[in-house]
């Protein structure tokens, strides 16, 4: 069952700006310090809008784990400064001071970008997020392509679901590891094939009804963006951008 979080008041369009900035400001800041500050706040935010602790862990785990695997290896083969040696068998290895400080640098980067687009995607209908998008100029083919995936994900989600509660029911998970990893390959080609198949349906019926990638369509937001919300949201850009200059 698909979570739904009642969305806030603050104007949709001046968030979905602030937390690309806020994104591109994480990526390219070198303080590990104010990386954490941003990914605090960006729990903080996470917990004010009432996202369940369980799905918050849920949403991070993934990235999270990646990020510890880059940081594992990280420390291990960068810098020249070694500050521990581990003997692990025949293996001798040394942790760098340089490669601990780019591990969690590298590692708090993830986790405050993760952590801001999850904000933003709890609290924001992902059909304004897109508009936001095509106002800021970006090419519609792109934002057309990003709706449909958006759109049919979940149908794909459901149909890979029936089709493993379909192999469960005829005992499936009885089978040998070798079997299972089998069937869950002809399951992944068959939804793959089937994706593809209904891809190319939809989309020969968008050109049977006029569909032209350089066709403007109409405005989705109707209301300009409030005084107050557009004064927060220069406020909020202009400390970001003064963080990514100045540090």
């Amino acid at each position: 069952m698909q979570y739904k979080l009642k969305k806030n008041k603050f104007d949709s369009r001046v968030k979905t700006v602030v937390v690309f900035i806020a994104i591109f400001v994480a990526a390219v800041l070198n303080n590990i310090y104010l990386l954490t500050i941003l990914w605090l706040v960006a729990l903080f935010l996470l917990f004010s809008i009432k996202v369940p602790i369980g799905k918050i862990a849920k949403r991070l785990s993934i990235p999270f784990g990646i990020a510890w695997l880059v940081f594992i290896n990280v420390i291990f083969t960068n810098g020249h400064i070694v500050i521990h040696t581990m003997v692990v068998g025949p293996i001798t290895l040394k942790i760098y001071k340089e490669g601990l400080n780019l591990g969690i640098l590298i590692l708090m980067r993830i986790l405050a970008t993760v952590s801001l687009v999850s904000v933003l995607a709890f609290s924001t209908d992902m059909i304004e997020i897109l508009e936001t998008l095509r106002l800021c100029k970006i090419p519609s083919i792109i934002i057309d392509i990003a709706a449909m995936m958006y759109r049919y994900l979940y149908i794909i989600g459901e149909v890979t679901n029936n089709m493993n509660r379909a192999r469960v029911s005829r005992m499936g998970n009885n089978r040998s590891w070798f079997n299972k990893v089998s069937d869950t390959g002809k399951i992944a080609g068959y939804v793959l094939s089937k994706s593809l198949d209904r891809s190319v349906q939809i989309y020969n019926a968008m050109l049977s009804r006029g569909y032209n990638e350089n066709s403007k369509s109409p405005n989705y937001f109707q209301k300009p963006i409030p005084k107050f919300d557009r004064c927060i949201g220069g406020l909020i850009v202009i400390v970001l951008l003064g963080l990514a200059i100045i540090f």
